[in-house]
């Protein structure tokens, strides 16, 4: 999908040149956003390099620069959803509905069939990441009620539709015990307590029926009581120094390796080629057991991209998450409504991301990469409409 839209942008940005009608991609306003999505990919392809002076072999496989390379396509897909109009574009929001009820359906199902307690892989990635998304989805089909005008009888509609869309989410969040999107959730909640579009009013009766939710979750769904409480005892027995191998044990330990590897090679990281060996050395040392060599990144995308790709990596990841924020807060403190709308769901996706990435590594499948990069293009091209700037007003409502 990614792909295609690149060669979209390709020709439409080939027909605008011949027809004179409109410059090709660029301007000062898009490049600190496009640079930012770019830096994975330039830091990457830095490590490979340094990595092929001693071991040339590398470059005969280049499958990780993949998921960076996904990030980078932010500009001609980007360039691509601005021709679009943004009445078109605010269909997505649909999609959002969609998604997240397929999500709760595909992860019942996954539940029913699975032998594992917890099933780890989820269609084209694991639990963490599909129930981060799911979240994200939930949160915008919420957000876009602002789009949907309750006075006419398509709009109440589209409200009620959206509601199912947000309890699908809160409800694969839950279902999935994935404690890393809870967190990015508590994270998340402030911040769009006050950045709502909506009365102080409304906005506690929000945070209200969410908290009494997660109360009546805990007390009457074991799965969800046993996830909360195991956190508790795996880091009491990990400070006590047992339980090193327990899901929790497991981060600490990779977060601490992790830290060790960048002070170790803090320009270039040791690559992300030569990571497994790292770990492996790491457990020779004494630093983490056996058992946590055998996971392929350290479950925290900061981490992770220190010690792979050294502070080259570090700068592209929170390059990655905050120059979208910093584009999308604008939008929310300077455009008209529908603006601010979009401002906000970005917001969330940047915030969101960076929120599961503190337990897991996100960007680990490129399927996720592409998703981020293209929602991001998406949400831009609707808060910041070609014509008119950030002042511009809105699009009209939707249904």
């Amino acid at each position: 999908m990614l792909f295609l839209l690149l060669v979209l942008a390709l020709v439409g940005a080939l027909w605008r040149w011949r027809r004179a009608s409109a410059p090709l991609p660029g301007g000062v306003r898009w490049w600190p956003i496009c640079v930012g999505l770019a830096l994975p990919l330039v830091a990457a392809g830095l490590s490979t390099l340094a990595v092929a002076l001693r071991e040339p072999q590398v470059l005969q496989d280049l499958k990780e620069l993949d998921t960076p390379l996904r990030l980078a396509l932010l500009a001609p897909i980007l360039w691509l959803l601005r021709q679009v109009p943004a009445r078109w574009l605010k269909l997505f929001e649909w999609g959002c509905v969609a998604g997240a009820v397929a999500a709760a359906v595909i992860l019942t199902h996954r539940f029913a069939v699975s032998e594992e307690i917890r099933p780890n892989q989820i269609l084209f990635t694991n639990l963490l990441p599909f129930s981060g998304i799911a979240m994200l989805l939930g949160l915008f089909s919420l957000i876009s009620i602002g789009w949907s005008d309750p006075a006419t009888r398509a709009g109440r509609a589209a409200v009620v539709a959206k509601m199912i869309g947000a309890i699908a989410g809160l409800y694969v969040l839950l279902l999935s015990g994935a404690r890393g999107s809870w967190l990015a959730l508590a994270l998340l909640m402030p911040l769009l307590y006050w950045l709502a579009p909506l009365r102080s009013r409304t906005k506690l009766a929000g945070i209200g029926l969410l908290l009494a939710t997660l109360v009546l979750a805990y007390h009457f769904s074991g799965h969800v009581r046993e996830r909360i409480d195991s956190a508790y005892t795996e880091v009491i027995e990990y400070r006590a120094g047992h339980g090193l191998d327990s899901s929790v044990g497991n981060r600490l330990q990779l977060w601490t390796a992790a830290w060790v590897v960048f002070q170790s090679n803090p320009i270039l990281g040791v690559s992300r080629q030569h990571y497994g060996q790292a770990m492996v050395e790491m457990a020779r040392k004494g630093w983490i057991t056996p058992t946590a060599t055998g996971y392929r990144h350290s479950h925290n995308e900061f981490l992770f991209n220190l010690a792979t790709l050294g502070i080259v990596g570090g700068v592209a990841i929170l390059a990655v998450w905050l120059v979208p924020a910093w584009y999308f807060f604008k939008a929310m403190r300077h455009g008209a409504k529908d603006q601010r709308i979009a401002g906000l769901m970005g917001l969330l996706l940047a915030l969101g991301f960076l929120g599961v990435g503190l337990t897991e590594v996100m960007f680990a499948t490129s399927m996720v990469a592409a998703f981020y990069c293209v929602m991001t293009a998406l949400l831009l091209a609707l808060a910041y409409p070609p014509h008119g700037g950030i002042a511009a007003g809105g699009a009209g409502r939707a249904p």
